[in-house]
């Protein structure tokens, strides 16, 4: 297989591949934040400076195109309970396959190798691929709902706004008075 270092173009990614050019014996990309090819793409997930390695493979197979990578990042949160910025680093496995028509799809097969992470079929439109795109929805989904720096977390008083993982307040505790309801 191929080994490409992505080269940066006018294109809003890329790293935008045309699906009937890609070789039958693949390509392999190494991107990172120091080659810098998906620092703008992934600027509204991970800031100014992402922190982030990829491996992908783009093999076609039949009437699909699988794109498959190995992702480790670091994502620069707040945690939602003390305010705090904190770093959550993950990694993952993922595999999307760009199919062009339904019978495609019928005739599709993979290894069960493929599955150990995340998994999706998606209906190409228009005749490109933009890895950018792909990789970006990949970290999008690594971003918690409810981030914690961790799980014990104590947050804030909620009278003086103190963080109470670094310091204690003198803030008398408030009741919360729960009245039963009379039918």
């Amino acid at each position: 297989m191929e080994t490409v270092r992505a080269k940066k173009s006018h294109n809003r990614h890329g790293l935008v591949l045309k699906f009937q050019e890609v070789p039958s014996a693949g390509l392999d990309y190494v991107l990172s934040n120091t080659t810098g090819e998906l620092n703008t793409v992934l600027f509204d997930v991970m800031g100014d400076f992402p922190v982030y390695n990829a491996e992908i493979k783009v093999e076609p197979n039949e009437a699909m195109v699988q794109v498959k990578g190995d992702l480790s990042a670091e994502l620069r949160l707040t945690c939602s309970r003390c305010a705090e910025e904190f770093n959550s680093k993950f990694n993952k496995k993922f595999v999307t396959a760009f199919y062009k028509s339904e019978k495609s799809l019928k005739d599709f097969s993979w290894d069960a190798d493929d599955l150990n992470g995340s998994f999706d079929l998606e209906f190409l439109e228009g005749e490109t691929i933009d890895l950018g795109e792909v990789i970006h929805e990949q970290v999008a989904l690594e971003i918690p709902f409810k981030a914690l720096c961790e799980e014990a977390c104590l947050g804030l008083c909620s009278q003086c706004g103190t963080n109470l993982n670094t310091a204690t307040c003198a803030c008398k505790p408030v009741e919360i008075k729960i009245e039963a309801k009379k039918s």
